[in-house]
């Protein structure tokens, strides 16, 4: 006797009961797309770091992504059109933003077809997408790491790769050499009398090294 699925089960209609739910070794990298796709959302970042949804806006877009994820997971049929009016309705009532650029729409039809790649084992999109990830995270860390040297009119003279510091101890270190002369010679020592010296009582006096001065 053929063991039965639990999880998909052939009617005598054809029809396969339980066939939406995502094996649960597919789940995370279904989860993965997911957070990525929100994540080059522009009208929820926007509002997330404006705080149009209030000091609590980046919680509320994780609410978001956790309700889209479950969203898929409770409901046996995925259609675009309903997962975009619940992305609409949430930036609307939670940000209190309209998309007028149709990216709730562009999102869930992203979404969907990401849903059944993974059904199917397929993980390319998600691939894809952290290879992007990292790209522009490598792209944005190496911007920084520039900065952009600007007059007072707007011109771009040039660009500052931070090493301003180095180069500044090196002049610094350049002076004190000139400083010192092109020998490095230290301050000449005064140099000892030469012969006795006699004071005017006719004593003469005794030069010793560390020492004061005596009378013989």
């Amino acid at each position: 006797m053929t063991a039965l699925n639990p999880t998909n089960m052939q009617l005598r209609s054809g029809a396969v009961v339980g066939s939406h739910l995502l094996p649960p070794q597919a789940r995370p990298a279904f989860e993965e797309g997911t957070r990525l796709l929100f994540a080059r959302w522009t009208a929820l970042t926007l509002a997330v770091e404006n705080q149009w949804g209030g000091a609590n806006s980046a919680e509320k877009a994780h609410w978001l992504l956790q309700e889209t994820i479950q969203w898929f997971y409770k409901n046996k049929e995925h259609y675009a059109d309903d997962l975009e009016e619940e992305l609409d309705d949430a930036l609307l009532h939670d940000f209190n933003v309209e998309a007028e650029d149709n990216s709730p729409g562009e999102l869930s039809k992203a979404l969907v077809s990401l849903y059944q790649e993974c059904m199917q084992g397929n993980f390319n999109t998600v691939h894809q997408l952290q290879a992007a990830a990292a790209a522009a995270a490598a792209a944005s860390g190496a911007a920084k790491s520039k900065r952009q040297v600007v007059d007072r009119d707007g011109t771009i003279m040039g660009e500052d790769s931070g090493n301003e510091d180095s180069s500044s101890d090196e002049g610094d270190d350049d002076m004190d050499e000139d400083m010192a002369g092109p020998s490095g010679m230290q301050q000449q020592q005064p140099k000892e009398p030469e012969g006795p010296i006699v004071d005017e009582d006719g004593f003469t006096l005794v030069q010793k090294a560390g020492k004061g001065k005596g009378r013989r």
